[in-house]
């Protein structure tokens, strides 16, 4: 349809509201969680409510208090009609008791038309979800006859459907593709948490930083991977997923989402999705003009509001389904999607746009993806003029381009959320490495150069892993090392007038992570704190005068891959609570950044053991001021004189352990030889040990550790670290999403080629 039939909107806004069935709670709003038996509700569960600092209430043990059995043993001592009377009775009193503050795992299995009502009833103001799995997977959890358990599972399955607003999709860990099996049992979990705690962030809408590059909606040259579910029917190579695009479109025709079963299809497929990327899901389903739009309202509404996706795109049609879309669309961010039938510029004219801004603020959406058909390359450039209009005219986002096989320009040109493919096909769509070559020779994507700066830097890693990353997305940007012996020769190149325009940053190495903070112009707050950068990105300011001036910001990664390696390894046995110990072994640069890592992470008792006393004690000294800055009394560090001397029997035993001791010495290939007392390892549930450093022979501390792992200690080696802290340097220096398993793959290669120890 053109703009110029788009009805009128009505002189009245319509209700925003925020109450019942508005998918927006209280910042403390009891959770509830529904399924089927082995579903996973308990482990979810407790997962929530240890993260998010929550009560747990576990229907089948309150039952089991209350009344001495469990349900099932209920039910044979009792009779069915008896459970499904106290059942109600009991969920009444849990729901009622348990309103704030709580996480619910089930909640009875009877499924009563008294129950269905009390839970819509909670669900006016409570998250309530459904917890799904595979069918085969429910299946293998209860021994009974195939056809008797299709029936339970039809009955069970629209019981939970009826009573939740929310579905997530609880994906094993064994079935996954990339699953390694040789990871210790309980870290498959971590994934689960990672997903699952993401998925409660959006609920909620509370920040949940999972990158470090640019807004997906900013005008910054930002990319969709357009998928449709045909191909999450088949083989994909789940890499793709990771490849270094913004966000993904998981298109869906009428033919897709007016399907019966496409609520535990479509939760399937972006639980898949949430599997293997960091990146936003964008639900884009697509309305057959041929066909009633009601069925495609009612999609967006019932189904995929119902997996909280990151944003949805929802057609300029019926304004009053589109109020109601917006009243229950909780957090998500709502793109406006608008298609026209000629190029874009050509048939809408400027004295249309009062209209479509009033359609686009009535109810409020977050930005406009508006595409025109029919076009040739000559209207490339009309498509931008036109897109710069209604970006100032609306003031919000806008996406724009011509989708004509023979006009590709447009989408090049468009400098927010452009689709892309994995691979390019026959229609205009490129893949990222050909979008950024393009732009690369219209000078819109210009060269860079990042270095490294230290000492003895010829075993750095770090070149290899960047060009890799940099080459797999098409950036047009080289990574570089150079050994310097004097901090001047790291301020002369960085003021050097030769390298304002070529170089994008630098990375500080040891020993001048202190030294370079009096050169920059603004500190990350984490620097700040840790008093080290390790990061260094060069931008340009504009003066008044229009004079442009190099601007340096500083950041600390080393603390980030720290910091992700241990939460990512850290078994839940051994999850953070206040009586958590951590013992860093080392006192110099990367050894602040250990400490603040853990401190992050929720410890609040650090030990420090270094050969060098002095250097130790300066570490504490640091942090234990710097705790009181910060008016935290409870923060302790000490410092351990021996490792002959016992733990300390006020603390528990550390189920941290983070060595910053390098794997050789400076200008050698002479290993260093540090161990600690056994004694300091015998956490009965065991640990994480992390091993910052990397080189070409396995230390003398991870020889140490190595037996422990039989006793339920998880051994991380410095490559992991590398990567970790890697991925925030890239999104820092590109403002792009890293490819992840590009930089992974790139570092154990270049470490099988030099020959360096890690572990597979």
């Amino acid at each position: 349809m053109s703009t110029a039939q788009l009805p009128p909107p009505s002189s009245t806004p319509g209700p925003h509201p925020e109450g019942p069935s508005s998918r927006r709670y209280s910042a403390d709003a009891t959770i509830l969680l529904l399924g089927s038996f082995g579903a996973g509700k308990k482990t979810l569960g407790l997962i929530a409510s240890v993260a998010l600092r929550r009560r747990l209430i576990d229907f089948d043990a309150f039952f089991r208090d209350q009344f001495q059995y469990s349900p099932q043993g209920f039910i044979a001592q009792h009779g069915f009609k008896r459970y499904r009377e106290v059942e109600i009775e009991l969920s009444r009193h849990i729901l009622t008791r348990y309103q704030t503050g709580c996480v619910i795992a089930g909640l009875g299995f009877a499924g009563s038309p008294a129950q269905r009502q009390l839970l819509g009833t909670f669900a006016q103001h409570h998250p309530i979800v459904y917890v799904r799995r595979r069918k085969a997977d429910l299946q293998n959890c209860i021994e009974i006859n195939p056809d008797t358990f299709d029936h339970i599972f039809e009955i069970e399955n629209a019981f939970f459907e009826s009573c939740s607003n929310f579905d997530f999709f609880n994906i094993p860990q064994e079935s996954s593709p990339l699953a390694d099996n040789q990871i210790y049992a309980p870290l498959k979990l971590k994934e689960v948490e990672r997903i699952f705690l993401a998925f409660l962030h959006r609920i909620f809408g509370t920040p949940h930083k999972q990158l470090f590059s640019a807004d997906p909606l900013s005008a910054t040259h930002t990319y969709a991977l357009d998928l449709c579910v045909e191909q999450l029917e088949t083989d994909l190579d789940t890499e793709c997923l990771d490849a270094g695009a913004d966000a993904i479109y998981l298109t869906l025709c009428h033919a897709q989402y007016s399907c019966d079963k496409i609520l535990a299809v479509l939760s399937g497929y972006v639980a898949l999705l949430r599997e293997h990327t960091r990146i936003p899901i964008i639900i884009d389903a697509q309305m057959d003009p041929e066909k009633d739009s009601t069925g495609y309202f009612e999609f967006l509404e019932t189904v995929a509001l119902r997996i909280a996706p990151d944003a949805f795109t929802c057609v300029l049609q019926n304004k009053e389904m589109v109020r109601r879309i917006y009243a229950t669309k909780g957090h998500s961010k709502m793109i406006a999607l608008y298609h026209q039938k000629g190029p874009l510029g050509v048939e809408m004219s400027p004295s249309e746009i009062p209209n479509l801004r009033m359609w686009l603020e009535d109810p409020g959406f977050d930005a406009l993806r508006i595409i025109g058909q029919h076009a040739v390359a000559e209207d490339a450039l009309t498509c931008v003029a036109f897109r710069q209009m209604l970006t100032h005219a609306l003031n919000i986002p806008v996406i724009a381009y011509n989708s004509d096989p023979d006009e590709r320009a447009s989408i090049l040109l468009n400098p927010t959320l452009s689709p892309i493919r994995v691979r390019p096909g026959h229609d205009p769509i490129l893949s990222l490495r050909d979008m950024q070559h393009a732009l690369n020779s219209l000078s819109l994507r210009p060269n860079k150069l990042f270095k490294i700066v230290g000492q003895d830097l010829r075993h750095s890693l770090s070149p290899a892993m960047h060009n890799a990353a940099y080459a797999s997305c098409g950036l047009p940007y080289m990574y570089d090392y150079n050994e310097v012996q004097s901090f001047r020769e790291i301020e002369v190149m960085l003021r050097a007038p030769s390298f304002e325009d070529l170089l994008g940053g630098l990375i500080i190495s040891l020993p001048f992570k202190n030294d370079v903070l009096p050169l920059l112009d603004e500190i990350s707050p984490d620097a700040r704190d840790i008093n080290a950068v390790n990061t260094v990105v060069l931008e340009h300011k504009v003066q008044p005068n229009g004079v442009r001036t190099p601007f340096y910001r500083g950041y600390n990664t080393d603390y980030i891959g720290i910091k992700d390696c241990v939460h990512s390894h850290l078994s839940p046995a051994n999850a953070i609570r206040g009586g958590s110990t951590a013992l860093i072994i080392g006192a110099g640069g990367m050894a602040h950044a250990a400490v603040y890592a853990c401190y992050q992470l929720g410890v609040r008792q650090i030990f420090v053991y270094n050969r060098t006393l002095s250097n130790a004690q300066n570490l504490a000294h640091y942090y234990k001021k710097w705790a009181r800055s910060k008016g935290d009394n409870i923060f302790n560090l000490e410092v351990l004189q021996s490792k002959e001397n016992p733990w300390p029997s006020d603390f528990r035993l550390p189920t941290i352990v983070i060595s910053c001791i390098p794997g050789r010495h400076v200008g050698t290939q002479l290993p260093v030889i540090f161990q600690v007392s056994d004694s300091w390892l015998g956490s009965r549930t065991g640990g994480v040990f992390v091993e910052v450093g990397y080189g070409p022979s396995k230390t003398s501390l991870m020889e140490q550790m190595t037996p422990w792992s039989m006793k339920g200690w998880v051994i991380v080696d410095g490559l992991k670290v590398l990567v970790k802290q890697g991925i925030t340097q890239y999104e820092l220096f590109t403002q792009r999403p890293a490819p992840v398993h590009v930089m992974r793959r790139a570092v154990q290669e270049e470490a099988i080629k030099k020959g360096y120890f890690y572990m597979s």
